[in-house]
């Protein structure tokens, strides 16, 4: 007897939802369709610029105060940029990439390589691109704290046509921390800091350059 009562009460509750779900113009499709659409929905973000190159060069240009504090800055973000190049467009789009190594031994032995064009130096590696990279900020603590880490990188880049007659043929300023959410204390390892940091910054520049998908904030939890 209870169990009928109770199974009565479930249905009127039913019939009620759906009465005012109704009356407020939400349709059962409606409501299939909000009961299986994607928990999580995402947007595609189109490229800003479709980075294509036979022979890639990546130049990093540190100021000398972040290589006082990080003198390895150039080389990371070389090799970052280099890896991430390689997993997000691949060989279809850029064939070869100047190790970054080498970048960085050719700027040791040419001081006088800031004062030279980007278009001299993509000539200089035989790249028929070049990608420039000026970092205006590089630091792995939080502003203003001692005791807290979180990267943060904000640079300029450009891409550099050795063959244009107007360059730069792309432009952007790109910024990065991580983690995104909050700062972690000293006990978390700089280490994995760091390596996040420049992982995510290489993502965020190299995005510019492919279609991809990210979740759209505010998404049906």
């Amino acid at each position: 007897m209870r169990k009928g009562i109770q199974w009565r009460l479930k249905g009127l509750i039913a019939l009620i939802g759906l009465t005012a779900m109704a009356s407020a113009g939400c349709t059962l499709g409606n409501l299939f369709a909000w009961a299986f659409a994607p928990r999580h929905p995402k947007e595609t973000i189109k490229a800003e610029y479709p980075l294509k190159a036979e022979r890639l060069v990546i130049v990093p240009y540190a100021r000398t105060d972040i290589l006082f504090e990080d003198p390895t800055a150039p080389v990371e973000i070389g090799c970052g940029l280099a890896n991430e190049i390689g997993r997000s467009l691949g060989p279809t789009c850029v064939k070869t990439i100047v190790h970054p190594v080498e970048v960085g031994r050719w700027q040791e032995s040419n001081v006088e390589w800031p004062n030279m064009s980007l278009t001299d130096i993509a000539k200089a590696f035989r790249a028929d691109l070049l990608l420039y990279v000026e970092l205006e900020h590089y630091s792995m603590i939080e502003e203003k704290s001692a005791n807290l880490y979180r990267g943060r990188i904000r640079a300029r880049v450009q891409v550099v046509q050795a063959a244009a007659e107007r360059n730069p043929v792309y432009e952007a300023t790109v910024e990065t921390a991580f983690p995104e959410e909050r700062q972690l204390g000293l006990g978390a390892s700089l280490q994995v800091i760091r390596a996040g940091t420049v992982r995510k910054f290489a993502q965020d520049v190299v995005n510019k350059f492919h279609d991809f998908e990210r979740e759209v904030v505010g998404g049906r939890p």
